[in-house]
């Protein structure tokens, strides 16, 4: 599925994500401006009024205003910074690297379940039959379900500096289909690798609500994930491992601008395979680039649109068992043709763009669930390989407040509207 709303279900999806967003209200940002008039206005200061003591005189008795005041009248509901901050949980879609960078001295965690499905068959830009591909090659993969789950565990050490670690679970499971017509399936699961990640920031207009900023992400993948998975003593296809199997240093830079209620920006990240591992092949080098645009249609809701483009280089030398021991060949001998097309190294790699839609959502303070909807817009595959149909997650991030925290909550700071 190559074309925008090829499939109807797609758009469907798509047209009840994001259309009813156009007609709720959006008073975020007026009532955000009031409140930073309002604190303005009436700062935490202390101030002296008259007060008679035992003796029946006069004396000054300092007071805190800010324990007297109250939200004013003309807010309809309690506003969540969480969604409205520029620097929060929601200032961008939260499957881009380095998303949800919270306030300085506050932990952040973050939970992905994400789920991605591929069918058929494609080869450069055009789709290939599954009758065609076993002409070539005694069997091929007919489908293919992914499930993935990640959590990440980040502090921000100030307003310009944040560092988190994210770890990962896979399963895999590809039904596979032989000449004959006899299918069967590969399955593997386990840990994923784990990355490190630091987001410096490098240039924002204003730290409590920044109309514009770049950020540098900077990390590495540590190859906690197997690259040993096998079926029956025979090593699995790449495509089936769990890991790279090598650190891979990643480079990115991030921008993000804001125009109440509108919230855009871009990602352009690089992931360099530059070693090979013990098994005497790396996987390609991986770029990607992220266009978003997001919109403020309540105090607890934001829609948002994405494109994401990817490119994955070629996979470089092969794995010792496939190459020497002959797994996945025609009668084990490496000599002989590879048995699928998933052990030859050239079906890896290749181009794609999606389209991403989805919705942001705060029950609750310092709380966002963000649900995801994905399906690619263009493919274009090096080899013979399964093409992607759709992927859906759903994230819950958290921010919580540590007691150096602008936002920890103290009884001497008295009432603070903006959370700060």
């Amino acid at each position: 599925m190559s074309l925008l709303f090829h499939n109807k279900k797609y758009f469907l999806l798509f047209f009840l994500l994001i259309f009813p967003l156009v007609f709720l209200s959006d008073k975020c940002s007026a009532d955000l401006n009031g409140l930073i008039k309002y604190e303005d206005k009436h700062e935490n200061k202390q101030i002296i009024r008259l007060a008679s003591n035992k003796s029946g005189e006069k004396e000054e008795e300092p007071i805190d205003i800010s324990k007297e005041l109250t939200i004013p009248e003309n807010l309809d509901y309690q506003l969540f910074l969480g969604l409205c901050c520029g620097k929060c949980g929601g200032n961008m879609p939260l499957n881009i690297p380095g998303a949800g960078t919270p306030e300085p001295h506050e932990l952040r965690v973050k939970v992905n379940l994400s789920w991605g499905k591929m069918v058929g068959l494609r080869r450069g830009t055009s789709n290939r039959s599954t009758k065609d591909a076993l002409v070539q090659y005694m069997m091929a993969p007919r489908k293919m379900n992914m499930y993935m789950s990640n959590v990440s565990v980040g502090y921000a050490f100030s307003d310009r500096f944040f560092a988190g670690i994210m770890g990962m679970y896979v399963s895999k499971d590809m039904e596979m289909i032989r000449r004959n017509g006899i299918r069967s399936s590969m399955y593997s699961q386990g840990a994923g690798d784990t990355m490190l990640m630091t987001k410096t920031l490098l240039y924002a207009d204003d730290f409590l609500v920044p109309k514009s900023q770049v950020s540098l992400l900077l990390g590495v993948s540590i190859p906690t994930g197997s690259i040993d998975q096998d079926e029956k003593g025979v090593l699995s296809p790449y495509s089936m491992q769990l890991g790279s199997g090598t650190f891979d240093p990643l480079i990115g830079v991030l921008y993000e601008g804001s125009r109440t209620p509108f919230w855009w920006g871009t990602n352009i990240s690089y992931l360099a395979r530059t070693y090979e591992n013990y098994k005497s092949y790396s996987l390609g080098d991986e770029f990607r680039f992220d266009l978003y645009g997001m919109f403020q249609a309540r105090y607890d809701l934001v829609g948002e649109l994405q494109i994401k483009g990817k490119y994955v280089g070629d996979i470089e030398g092969e794995a010792q068992e496939i190459e020497q021991d002959g797994d996945g060949h025609v009668m084990s001998n490496p000599n002989n043709p590879f048995m699928s097309n998933l052990f030859d190294p050239d079906n890896y790699g290749g181009s794609t763009v999606d389209l991403t839609a989805g919705v942001q959502w705060q029950p609750f303070h310092n709380h966002v669930l963000n649900v995801q909807f994905s399906f690619p817009l263009f493919q274009n595959l090096h080899g013979t390989q399964l093409e992607r149909d759709f992927n859906a997650a759903i994230t819950y991030y958290i921010e919580f407040p540590l007691s150096k925290s602008r936002r920890s909550k103290k009884k001497d700071k008295g009432l603070d509207f903006l959370g700060f």
